[in-house]
Order: C-alpha cells, then sequence, then structure tokens
C-alpha cells in the first residue's frame, strides 16, 4: 500500500481546528455531566419514594435511548444550534451513568457516619458536601475516568449534525484526497492523545484523595 503522510501535514489546521472542537466539547460535557449526574445521584440516595422513582426514571430514559436519537431529537426537533445540541445531549447521555456512580459511591460509606453527622446537627446538604461525597470520591474516580473517557469517544457523534471535530475532519481528508488510512490513523491517535490525557489526569486525581483520606 503506498501511503503518503504528505497529506496530514497539509491539512494540520483543520486537524487542528477539529481537535480544538472536540477537546472543546468533550471538557464542557465532563463538567456539566459530573455536575447533574452528582446532583442525580445523590437524590437517589434519599428515602423519599417520589424522589428516588423520579431519578430512577431520569437514568432509565437517558440509559435506553440511544445518544444519535437524542441528538438528532434536540438538533431537528427542538431546533437547538448544532454546537448547543451536541453539548447538551451529551451531558444528559453521560450524566446518567454518572448518577449511578455516585449513588453506588454514597452508598459505600457506612451509614453509622450520615447518623452521626445528621444527629450532630448538620444539615441534610451540609452531610453530602462535607461528610459523604469526599469519602465517596475514593471509590468514585475510577469509575469516572471510565465514564469521561466515554465522553470523549462519544464526542464523535456530533460529526452527524455537521460540526467539524475531528471525526469529521477524517471524512473530509477522505473524500478529498481518498487517504483514508492516514487520515483514520491519525485521527485515532489524537482520541488515543486525548484519553491519555483524561486518564493521567484521573490518576493524579486518584493519588491525591488518597492522600488526603490516609
Amino acid at each position: 500500500m503506498d501511503l503518503d503522510w504528505y497529506i496530514i501535514w497539509d491539512y494540520r489546521a483543520d486537524l487542528l481546528r477539529g481537535l480544538w472542537l472536540t477537546v472543546r466539547i468533550s471538557l464542557i460535557a465532563m463538567v456539566g455531566a459530573t455536575l447533574v449526574g452528582v446532583a442525580v445521584g445523590c437524590l437517589r440516595t434519599l428515602p423519599g419514594f417520589l424522589v428516588r422513582r423520579l431519578t430512577g426514571l431520569y437514568v432509565e430514559v437517558l440509559r435506553n435511548i440511544p445518544i444519535v436519537v437524542k441528538l438528532f431529537f434536540a438538533h431537528f426537533i427542538l431546533g437547538l444550534d448544532a454546537l448547543p445540541a451536541g453539548i447538551v445531549v451529551l451531558i444528559l447521555h453521560r450524566s446518567a451513568y454518572i448518577a449511578d456512580v455516585t449513588a453506588a459511591g454514597l452508598r459505600s460509606v457506612p451509614y453509622g457516619q450520615t447518623e452521626a453527622a445528621l444527629a450532630s446537627g448538620l444539615s441534610t446538604r451540609q452531610v453530602f458536601g462535607w461528610v459523604l461525597l469526599p469519602q465517596a470520591l475514593r471509590a468514585m474516580i475510577p469509575p469516572m475516568t471510565t465514564q469521561y473517557t466515554q465522553v470523549v469517544k462519544n464526542s464523535s457523534v456530533v460529526m452527524l449534525i455537521a460540526l467539524q471535530d475531528l471525526t469529521f475532519m477524517t471524512q473530509r481528508i477522505e473524500h478529498e484526497t481518498f487517504r483514508g488510512v492516514e487520515a483514520a490513523s491519525t485521527v485515532t491517535l489524537l482520541y488515543l492523545l486525548i484519553v491519555l490525557c483524561v486518564a493521567a489526569a484521573m490518576a493524579g486525581a486518584q493519588r491525591l484523595v488518597d492522600r488526603r483520606l490516609a
């Protein structure tokens, strides 16, 4: 096979633009999904039956509707612009999984600590913020790493609504040069680089939490 890697250099500006968009979408979605998912996960551990049912419904609905269907609904039915639609859908889709991670992490903390915190006069919000979540964080970080890497991989669906991310640039290079192997190989390496950076950052967070809780 005759490979021409100089094609990649010719398209470096497009690839860098696609890389920046992928990173930007992924970071915003990670932050948003974490905020929403942690909030829903905390609510899932409350004793109220109605709250548990509603949060359970939120998780089940979002987990069982394909992300592409949600993306098309947000963009073509609700009429959101491409970038907001992609970000909102990524946040909602991944927050359902993060909610389960959060609930499992909170349940790993002995219930006696909740009773002791409430008996000392702390509010429910303070119990979650000062007692439960800091301890649950150690158990949550490994599965959260998986969720964040999934955000990066799921971000590729935005090409379906014409956002020029890394996957979109792969198709452009292939269509214009017929050099699909070079384009796909380069973009694969760029996705791998992003995922490795996420994994390294989460590994650092795990070490920091372990030292603080030691």
